[in-house]
């Protein structure tokens, strides 16, 4: 509940852009948001994070970085603006390889070679920014809050991705029902019956198309 109420603020502080759908209809995971912000693997052009200072706003908006870290990767960017672009052009190659684990995950396939090694890679590259600390729970791997490197911004996705690819809750991974849609979410219902994105949307659009072939069948 506590997650979701966050979510809703975030929308709320980001409505307007076109990432804002990711905080309205989350997917259970910052992986899968990250995820759900990327459009190449759905065959259109449009980039719902379209700039490094996009990913860091969407970064913080999300509760992965805190106001401070997410300044000083601002600022980190503006004063290095080519390793910014080389940031996020990582950022983007590292959503869409995982983003093809998930939606092979969710196909009973196996996920391509190259995409788990660019995965492990990023991993290994942003494990000096991880720092071990103690929660409610027990303990948790959050971001060095003294942090300024720009790799520094990869490490909660990174951290994000890998706790969900080994952990039991990766049995829930679903992509919406919606066969042009490729959303990704954990089914967390009791039954594991969830099917669609959203319902409002998706859900709604194919009880519309059921209706209409059942229509079309009658005539």
């Amino acid at each position: 509940m506590r997650e979701r109420n966050a979510m809703q603020v975030a929308y709320s502080r980001t409505k307007g852009k076109r990432y804002a759908e990711t905080f309205r209809c989350p997917g259970g995971a910052l992986c899968l948001d990250f995820c759900n912000s990327g459009q190449g693997i759905r065959g259109s052009q449009e980039e719902w994070i379209p700039t490094y200072a996009d990913l860091v706003d969407w970064l913080e908006a999300a509760g992965a970085l805190t106001e401070s870290q997410a300044l000083r990767l601002r600022t980190g960017g503006a004063d290095a603006p080519q390793a910014a672009q080389q940031l996020f052009e990582r950022a983007i190659a590292f959503r869409e390889a995982l983003a093809r684990v998930f939606l092979a995950r969710t196909e009973s396939r196996a996920a391509a070679r190259e995409d788990l090694t660019l995965i492990d890679a990023e991993y290994a590259r942003t494990a000096p920014f991880a720092r071990l600390s103690a929660t409610d729970d027990g303990f948790a791997w959050t971001l060095d809050p003294s942090a300024a490197e720009l790799d520094a911004a990869l490490r909660p996705l990174v951290e994000s991705a890998v706790s969900l690819l080994t952990s039991e809750r990766l049995a829930r991974l679903r992509r919406c029902g919606n066969s042009t849609c490729y959303w990704l979410f954990l089914d967390e219902t009791k039954n594991c019956s969830r099917r669609w994105c959203e319902m409002a949307s998706c859900g709604n659009l194919m009880k519309v198309r059921r209706h209409r072939a059942r229509q079309q069948r009658s005539v």
